[in-house]
């Protein structure tokens, strides 16, 4: 498993890197912002199923991992974790995971916002597991791609 994902980042990171590129973190929140309403669309259609409830999960588990890692921009320590701590729980079911994604989503404009406020150098690298070194852009482009491009193959009516 963990050779698939390492092969998925190595066509994951140039995508996300190059969707950052030129943009500044305040306009890569925009695009969180808007992509998170699209997502919110999809997620109140999605029926309650253990598949749907499985794939949501992971991409709040994903969201929140990226925010922690994120922080390492403004200062924090980096903890070599991963993502799986982060999953909500899948019992209370859709309705309740399309909150957490919400919720979440909310939480990573706020950190937008502060890694503004810092004046955070979106080329800022931070590494991810199986990406590598990843820059703060190339992190907020990956949080807005990756439910969406999962959500095409993963997320059913």
């Amino acid at each position: 498993m963990r050779l698939a994902q390492h092969m998925i980042g190595l066509a994951r990171r140039p995508m996300a890197e190059r969707h950052a590129r030129g943009k500044d973190v305040a306009q890569l929140a925009a695009e969180l912002e808007a992509s998170g309403h699209v997502m919110d669309d999809r997620l109140a259609s999605a029926s309650d199923t253990p598949a749907n409830r499985d794939a949501i999960a992971h991409w709040v588990g994903i969201e929140r991992w990226g925010q922690r890692r994120l922080r390492v921009a403004l200062g924090e320590a980096l903890l070599d974790d991963g993502h799986h701590p982060y999953r909500p729980d899948e019992a209370d079911g859709v309705e309740a995971l399309r909150r957490a994604f919400a919720q979440t989503r909310a939480e990573t404009l706020a950190l937008a916002r502060e890694l503004c406020a810092a004046g955070i150098d979106p080329s800022t690298t931070v590494r991810h597991n199986d990406l590598g070194e990843l820059t703060v852009g190339g992190w907020l482009a990956y949080l807005l791609q990756h439910p969406e491009q999962e959500a095409r193959a993963r997320l059913r009516g």
